[in-house]
């Protein structure tokens, strides 16, 4: 505490010793206006630079700007939007009066013949919010959002340049930026941090926000002193909707579709958005949406367990097979919004609020089969077996943030001011309640019973197929032949709560002839971060109870088309069946209470976090040049509690302590922005900043887990130890904005981590008693030595309005990126494998055409192969490319398409298609021939009807 008493006040020394009170006069005015185009709206991010003097400021949401401190005189005022003809006019100023200086844009001499729809509009916003940033950003706008199926925000992020997504039951949950992880990224509502409802991470679960509710959507690829330091990948920032004019807004939709897999599951969606200003000055806005979607989805999936081939070669061989069954009905929907209030036109409050709820309800059905294992002469050892088991999923995710704050401006300074209050929450978060069932005694001289003793690997019709053939006699399928043998139940939820306050304050000066802005600013966060969780066990019958058979439970489903055809699915279970036979029979299968502490105690603990922070941070426009410096210190304080389970060296449970950790530390976080304008319409920005890399709260408890839905299982363990990583980050970017609506970048970037922290895996005999699978994968959490990523980014974005005739309707918004790293003394490896997260080659092709009714657009998105964990460890058989090395992603390629046409009176009807081409989900370990994972989930197809109120075009 004494540190960061010392940093602060340093800080606000520095803060007085810099207090520029040269350069201001007392006789000074002011220009003030508002920017719009022909029909009345307003432009927000118009630059607008007054000269002589070079003074620039940018227009905000409403399209107002001002411009305080400007000697009385004569100045030209040039207005500039990308898509619009430049006004230049003349105005004069007064001592201590405000001149107006309203403008509206006329379209671009280029663009006249254009109908200007939504989606221009979009574009044109997103492009001058990007050019008059001060970060390097990139931003899609709500228009824009809407024109392809973007269920979720994290859909609409992995179209946007240097993004690759993480899918997680045919959704996109998580995004790794310029080849991060997602922990390295953070994520903010309007600014404000928004905590992550996952108890075991950070990163905010963005599958749980729906597209349509937001604004804005943008990613600052470089941070400035204001803004928090936690992201070195990025941070994304989510604008919600505001009232810009007295036009009333208001849109319906309503969309339903059919998913053919797995018998067919419904998919439907309704939105609504309203608002408007009112008032005779418009004064107060208010603007409201509504967002609703059912996703119902069902999976064939196949998990093999790649081995070293018993029989010799380099031949790809799989021990076992886990052939699953997945049905989920995800479940979105939320409302958001904004309130504001413009006391006078250098005074206003504002009041943003989110909350959203995804509902992640799901079942699954499995049945692994372990391959009887091949002598070398080619005979088997008949130790091959099946077992079936069943589980369900209840997580729901629930994220609400309600932000106040205001802005004040005055002659010479002005003043910001934010407070909010931001809760996460994940119900079910304390795992999959399940059953397992095994053969009967069928043949005790057998280790598995006998059941499933002639099935054995074989080669299949690819290398993504394999094969577990078993003899015509073996009835692994037939319900009768399995008996329950142990249960689990969850209850619990994790939940974090962030209280945040911050301010800060401006001065406007000139720094000689050229005008100055010194800012200055303070934020404290303190954050409550915990699981409570208890998972009951049923693992032993009682010796006079007699275990149900499986046939008790069936229902009637069946999939006969089961992976195309390539497996077979038995039977599967009605888990409510099974949890009623349980409470109609409690002393059959007791409480194992001894697993009971072993399965729930290591999953909870409690975090309390305290960020303070403070910046100092200075723009000078010197002519062509736009320098930013700054200096953020943040404190970090923590406090946690965890639990650790005693067991004995038979795995018998002997006690829980709780255990008590703290930590404390400061970090300096200096950045340089540098912007070159080259001409009116490109610039080239060259930027440097150092960001913080906190570990995840559930890491540093000393916890132990076993999760046997996986095959192998996988046990977990805690890492007190473990440090924050930082990063050192260089940006060279150069960036044009075309004429006819468009931009084009260009840039290179490069980050230098140290103490990276990497989750290690590796295979070991299972510890537990009773095992599922006879070995786990160890994971744990560790700090690196040191790593880098770099990469260039390329991105091409144009209404081709230029073209002849209609060909003039045609857009084009494409990205490319291409990555490369290196990860450094890793623990148990002297190799330097790539960084997790890090896809080498990701791109996005979305080619549009528009015309006064109609609009179709189709969306290419393409993720390279990247590592999800590391596991590869010096010394394993196969090697680096075998069955034990790194568990990578699958490259991956998804198609989507929607096309919309203008009925007229408001109404449009649309028509989409998500995933038609039918894109497969997979891990593999090492090389692709030792496949893990692979799933289909077929294309979904849907349409609906939009109404808005608008004047006819």
């Amino acid at each position: 505490m004494r540190k960061e008493i010392f940093a602060f006040a340093v800080l606000i020394l520095c803060l007085f010793a810099l207090h520029p009170t040269f350069g201001q006069s007392s006789n000074a005015g002011s220009v003030s206006g508002t920017v719009k185009d022909q029909s009345g709206a307003v432009l927000q991010s118009a630059q607008i630079v007054v000269q002589p003097g070079s003074a620039t400021v940018i227009s905000n949401a409403q399209g107002d700007f001002r411009i305080p401190n400007v000697t009385p005189g004569t100045y030209t005022v040039t207005v500039s939007v990308v898509g619009f003809a430049n006004s230049v006019s003349t105005i004069i100023v007064h001592a201590g009066e405000n001149t107006l200086a309203n403008v509206t844009m006329n379209v671009n001499s280029t663009n006249q013949q254009v109908v200007v729809t939504a989606n221009l509009e979009g574009d044109v916003a997103a492009i001058n919010e990007q050019r008059t940033s001060e970060n390097i950003l990139n931003e899609m706008t709500a228009a824009t959002i809407q024109s392809l199926p973007n269920q979720s925000v994290a859909t609409v992020l992995g179209r946007m340049p240097g993004v690759t997504v993480q899918i997680n039951e045919g959704e996109a949950q998580y995004v790794q930026i310029r080849g991060t992880e997602p922990r390295l990224s953070n994520t903010t509502l309007d600014g404000v941090s928004i905590p992550g409802p996952d108890p075991q991470v950070r990163q905010v679960d963005l599958w749980a926000i729906p597209g349509d509710l937001v604004g804005a959507v943008d990613i600052n690829k470089t941070l400035s002193a204001n803004q928090d330091g936690d992201a070195i990948g990025g941070s994304v920032n989510l604008h919600m909707r505001q009232a810009t004019g007295s036009q009333p807004v208001l849109d319906l939709e309503s969309l339903g579709g059919w998913n053919p897999i797995d018998t067919g599951q419904p998919w439907f969606r309704d939105d609504a958005t309203v608002g408007k200003r009112f008032g005779a000055h418009q004064r107060f806005g208010a603007m409201l949406s509504y967002s609703y979607d059912l996703n119902d989805i069902g999976t064939d999936d196949m998990e093999p367990v790649p081995a070293i081939n018993p029989l010799g070669g380099t031949a790809p061989y799989f021990n076992e097979v886990a052939i699953q069954e997945y049905f989920y009905n995800h479940t979105r929907w939320g409302f958001g919004g904004s309130l504001d209030y413009k006391i006078s036109n250098n005074s206003d409050l504002f009041v943003h609020g989110l909350f959203t709820n995804f509902k992640d309800y799901g079942q699954k059905y499995t049945y692994d089969i372990v391959s009887a294992t091949e002598n070398p002469d080619g005979t088997s050892n008949d130790d091959g077996g099946i077992k079936y088991s069943t589980s369900v999923r209840r997580p729901q995710y629930q994220i609400s943030d309600l932000i106040l704050g205001g802005n004040q401006v005055f002659k010479h300074s002005y003043i910001k001011y934010v407070a909010a209050i931001s809760h996460s929450r994940e119900g079910g978060a304390a795992g999959n309640p399940g059953a397992d069932f095994t053969p009967l005694n069928t043949d005790p001289s057998l280790p598995t019973n006998g059941l499933g003793s002639t099935c054995a690997y074989a080669p299949g019709p690819s290398i993504y197929r394999p094969q577990f053939p078993c003899a015509a006699n073996d009835p692994i399928y037939n319900a009768s032949q399995y008996a329950l043998k142990d249960m689990n139940l969850t209850t619990g939820q994790s939940t974090q709560l962030n209280l945040q306050a911050s301010g800060a304050m401006g001065i406007n000066y000139h720094l000689g002839t050229h005008t100055s802005i010194l800012e200055f600013g303070a934020l404290i966060r303190n954050a409550h971060k915990g699981q409570y969780a208890f998972s009951p066990t049923y693992d032993s019958f009682a010796s006079n109870a007699t275990p149900p058979l499986l046939s008790q439970f069936t229902n009637n489903f069946t999939n006969p088309s089961f992976y195309g055809g390539s497996y077979k699915m038995g039977p599967v279970t009605s888990f409510d069946l099974i949890t009623n036979w349980l409470a109609a029979n409690p002393g059959a299968l007791p409480l194992d209470e001894a697993a009971t502490h072993l399965n729930s105690d290591p999953a909870n603990y409690n975090l309390q976090e305290r960020i303070t922070a403070g910046y100092v941070m200075n723009s000078v426009d010197l002519g062509r040049f736009h320098l930013q410096t700054g200096l953020r210190i943040e404190a970090t304080n923590e406090q946690n509690t965890g639990y650790l389970v005693i067991d004995d060296i038979n795995g018998n449970y002997v006690s829980t302590d709780p255990v008590h950790g703290t930590g404390s530390y400061i970090d300096l976080l200096p950045s340089v922005q540098l912007r070159y304008n080259v001409d009116q319409n490109s610039d080239i920005r060259t930027v440097y900043g150092r960001g913080i890399s906190r570990p995840n709260p559930y890491n540093l408890v000393p916890y132990k887990t076993l999760d046997e839905s996986t095959t192998p299982n996988t046990e977990n363990i805690g890492n007190p130890a473990l440090v924050a990583e930082h990063a050192e980050d260089f940006d060279v970017l150069y960036e044009r904005f075309l004429p006819s609506v468009g931009m084009i970048e260009a840039g290179y970037f490069y980050k230098y981590l140290t103490q990276p922290l990497f989750q290690t895996q590796s295979t070991v005999p299972n510890p537990f008693p009773n095992p599922i699978t006879a070995n786990v994968l160890l994971t744990q959490w560790v700090n690196g030595g040191h790593a880098y990523v770099q990469g260039v980014e390329f991105a091409y974005q144009q209404h081709l309005t230029f073209l002849p005739g209609v060909l003039a309707g045609a857009r084009i918004d494409a990205n490319v990126t291409y990555t490369q790293s290196r990860n450094y003394d890793l623990t148990g490896r002297s190799d330097s494998p790539a960084l997790v997260g890090q896809a080498p080659f990701s791109f996005n092709i979305t080619p549009t055409y528009q015309t006064k009714r109609a609009i179709v657009s189709l969306g290419i998105s393409h993720d390279g192969p990247n590592i999800a964990a590391y596991q590869y460890q010096d010394g394993a058989d196969g090697g680096i490319a075998g069955p034990s090395g790194d568990n990578y992603y699958f490259e991956r390629t998804q198609v989507d398409a929607q096309a919309s046409y203008y009925l007229g009176k408001g109404f449009t009807v649309t028509a989409s298609g998500e995933n038609m081409n039918n894109a497969s989900l997979g891990f593999y370990n090492g090389s692709v021939n030792h496949m893990t994972q692979r799933e289909y989930y077929k294309p979904i197809y849907y349409g609906g009807i939009r109404w808005s109120l608008k004047p006819e075009k």
